[in-house]
C-alpha cells in the first residue's frame, strides 16, 4: 500500500513504498500519475535514477538530468531502502518533473530499476547511475534518433567519457558492425585493451515496450547490464544504434569498484553458463578470458582454477591465439600494471591523433561557463 509522505507538500513528489514479497511493488497499487502532475502531459521521456546512500552524488545525478537541453521529461528516482539523508538532500529541488519513489526495505538494482519502469509514463526511458552524470544535449541527441527508427524496441547508447582519479578515455571504442553477432560485439575483443563495446547503462536510452518486455533479472548481483543486453538483443525485432557522440561521463572510482564489477569467478562463469544459449562459442570463450580470468586471479585461485577456465573457456570453445593470449596476460599480469600499461598506450594514442576528448573538453567547459 502506498503512504503519501506526511511532510509538506513539495513541488516534487514523494512517495513512500514498502517493499512487497519479491521486492517489486504492484504498479497497479500506485497513483496513476505522479502526485502534481497531470496524467494527460505523458513526458516524452522518463529518466529513471536508482539510489542506495549517496545523497551528494545522486543529487549530481538529477541536476545533470533536470538540466537538459530536451525538456519533455520526468526524472523518477527510486531510494533503495531506508535513507534519511538522501530523501531530506532531495527535498530541497524544487522541480515539478521530479519524483522520489522511496522503498521502505532495500530490493536491489535490479529491482529498483523495474519499480521505476513500471511507474514511468514516457515513450522512451533514460537510466542513469546515482553517481554519473550527462552532458547537456545526452537526451535531445537520442530522443531525435529514436524517433527515426521504426518499431516498438529500439536500444540507443553513445559514448561516454570515463573519467577516474588519473586519466579520462573515451569508450565504448567502436559499435557494432553490421550483422555482427551482438554477444560477440560485447565480449570479442578486436583490440587488446578493454572497454571497446562498454555499454555504460547510464547511455541507455530504450523504448519503454522494450523495458516492459525485458526486465532487469530479480535478484542478480552482477552482470544485470551484461544479462539485460544479451536477453534483450536476442529478441528478432530488436534495433541496436550506438551513436558516436560522447553524452555521459561515467565516474569509475578504481580504489572502490562497484557492485556490479566485484570479483567472483565462479559466479561469472555460472550466469554465463546459464546463458549460454545467448553467447556465441567465440564470446563465450573471450568472457570466460576476459571476465572470469582476472576475476579468479583477483580471488588469488590457483592452478586448479586456471586450467579449468583454460579447457572450459579457450579449448573447449573457439581455439584462437589471441583469445588464449588475452587470457594468459589477465591472469599472469596483476591488474594495477595492466592499467598503467593501458593508461600508456592510450596516451601515446591520442598524441598521434586528435582524441576525442578535445571534442569533450570544449563541451565540458561550455557547460561551467
Amino acid at each position: 500500500m502506498l503512504t503519501h509522505n506526511p511532510k509538506p507538500p513539495q513541488p516534487s513528489s514523494v512517495l513512500s513504498i514498502p517493499a512487497s514479497t519479491g521486492g517489486s511493488p504492484n504498479c497497479s497499487s500506485m497513483s496513476p500519475s505522479p502526485a502534481g502532475t497531470s496524467i494527460h502531459a505523458r513526458p516524452q521521456v522518463s529518466v529513471i535514477i536508482p539510489t542506495h546512500h549517496r545523497p551528494v552524488l545522486v543529487e549530481r545525478a538529477i541536476r545533470s538530468a533536470l538540466g537538459q537541453s530536451f525538456q519533455d521529461i520526468e526524472v523518477i528516482v527510486i531510494v533503495d531502502g531506508s535513507d534519511a539523508d538522501t530523501e531530506t538532500r532531495l527535498e530541497h529541488l524544487d522541480d515539478e518533473r521530479l519524483h522520489v519513489l522511496c522503498l521502505r526495505d532495500s530490493v536491489g538494482g535490479a529491482d529498483a530499476r523495474n519499480l521505476g519502469v513500471r511507474y514511468s509514463r514516457g515513450k522512451w526511458v533514460a537510466l542513469l547511475d546515482d553517481d554519473d552524470e550527462w552532458l547537456p544535449m545526452k537526451l535531445s541527441v537520442q530522443w531525435a534518433a529514436a524517433e527515426k527508427m521504426s518499431g516498438e524496441q529500439v536500444f540507443i547508447a553513445s559514448r561516454f567519457i570515463e573519467r577516474t582519479e588519473n586519466a579520462e578515455r573515451v569508450l565504448p571504442k567502436r559499435s557494432p558492425s553490421k550483422n555482427e553477432e551482438f554477444s560477440e560485439y560485447l565480449f570479442a575483443r578486436q583490440g587488446w585493451t578493454s572497454g571497446e563495446a562498454f555499454l555504460q547503462t547510464s547511455t541507455w536510452f530504450v523504448s519503454r515496450q522494450l523495458m516492459l518486455r525485458v526486465p532487469f533479472t530479480t535478484g542478480l548481483k552482477r552482470c544485470q547490464d551484461l544479462d539485460w543486453l544479451l536477453h534483450a538483443t536476442s529478441l528478432p525485432d530488436t534495433q541496436v544504434e550506438v551513436l558516436t557522440e560522447v553524452l555521459a561521463i561515467f565516474h569509475h572510482d578504481e580504489r572502490n569498484e562497484r557492485v556490479s564489477r566485484t570479483s567472483d569467478w565462479k559466479f561469472l562463469y555460472d550466469w554465463a553458463i546459464a546463458n549460454r544459449s545467448l553467447f556465441s562459442h567465440k564470446a563465450f570463450a573471450y568472457f570466460v578470458a576476459t571476465f572470469c580470468a582476472p576475476a579468479a586471479r583477483k580471488q588469488r585461485e590457483g592452478w586448479r582454477t586456471f586450467l579449468f577456465l583454460l579447457k572450459k573457456g579457450i579449448f573447449g570453445e573457439y581455439s584462437s591465439a589471441k583469445c588464449l593470449l588475452l587470457l594468459l596476460v589477465c591472469w599472469f599480469i596483476p591488474e594495477a600494471n595492466r592499467r598503467h600499461i593501458r593508461a600508456i598506450v592510450v596516451t601515446r594514442l591520442e598524441t598521434r591523433e586528435k582524441s576525442p576528448a578535445v571534442w569533450v573538453n570544449h563541451q565540458l567547459s561550455r557547460r561551467s561557463s
